[in-house]
């Protein structure tokens, strides 16, 4: 599965987001890959400069079995204790990449 957060960091930092900010960042998700089940961690820098976006997304691929051990992991606890006052918004998505959504065939009306 894909477990994902995207950031909006507050203005001060949003507005001028440095590469060493970012590789702290990833420094300290790095620390995850040792937990058995996560297999890689990427961070991605948004690429258009719209207010209404997110700064980052952190994409961690892991098992689903890694995700209870993962929030209890000292990397996650310090990233929630040293980074949360910077954060303006924060979503997590989780989905497994495997299964995606497919759209039903019975309506044209039909979403979901």
């Amino acid at each position: 599965m894909k477990h994902c957060i995207l950031v909006k960091f507050i203005p001060e930092i949003s507005k001028k987001l440095e590469k060493s900010f970012i590789d702290q960042i990833q420094d300290i998700f790095d620390g995850t890959k040792e937990i058995d089940g996560v297999h890689y961690v990427n961070i991605w820098k948004c690429c258009t400069d719209k207010d209404n976006r997110a700064d980052i997304m952190i994409e961690i691929d892991m098992d689903k079995s890694a995700l209870e051990e993962y929030d209890r992991c000292d990397a996650h606890l310090i990233w929630k204790r040293e980074y949360e006052r910077f954060i303006d918004e924060k979503t997590i998505f989780d989905f497994d990449d495997t299964k995606p959504f497919i759209k039903s065939v019975h309506s044209a009306t039909e979403r979901f």
